[in-house]
């Protein structure tokens, strides 16, 4: 790689990240601050509550959901953002602010689940692939 070349941004993907150690990112684009998350648990009367991280599709909004599905995991809502964008956590993570690292593959899909394959496959991208110019 040449000096002037940047290097090419890894894939994050909300499932992959530690609740114990959520990755804060400044974003080179605008500078605005993000902190993201696999879930959050909490711990009630009636047992643990996990409450999963999602990112809208469309806008970059962040949300939680203790939402499950009877098929897998669930990893988009039929719960759509106030802009109308879908909520996911299968996708690569994107600023909220200005959408850098946002690409084609950040878009809205019918299958809200997915098996406990396709969960260790997004695991196994997590940091290792990169994001494509797209």
């Amino acid at each position: 790689m040449e000096n002037n070349e940047k290097p090419i941004p890894l894939k994050y993907f909300l499932p992959a990240i530690s609740p114990y150690s959520p990755i804060t990112a400044s974003c080179p684009s605008c500078a605005v601050n993000a902190t993201y998350s696999s879930h959050m648990r909490l711990n009630t009367s009636e047992g643990s509550v996990y409450l999963w991280s999602y990112q809208c599709q469309s806008c970059g909004t962040l949300t939680t959901s203790d939402a499950t599905h009877p098929k897998g995991a669930c990893v988009g809502l039929e719960e759509k953002c106030e802009c109308g964008g879908q909520y996911r956590r299968d996708k690569n993570i994107f600023c909220p602010s200005c959408n850098y690292r946002k690409k084609k593959d950040n878009k809205s899909e019918d299958k809200l689940y997915a098996t406990p394959e396709e969960m260790q496959a997004i695991r196994k991208r997590h940091g290792t692939e990169e994001l494509n110019a797209e």
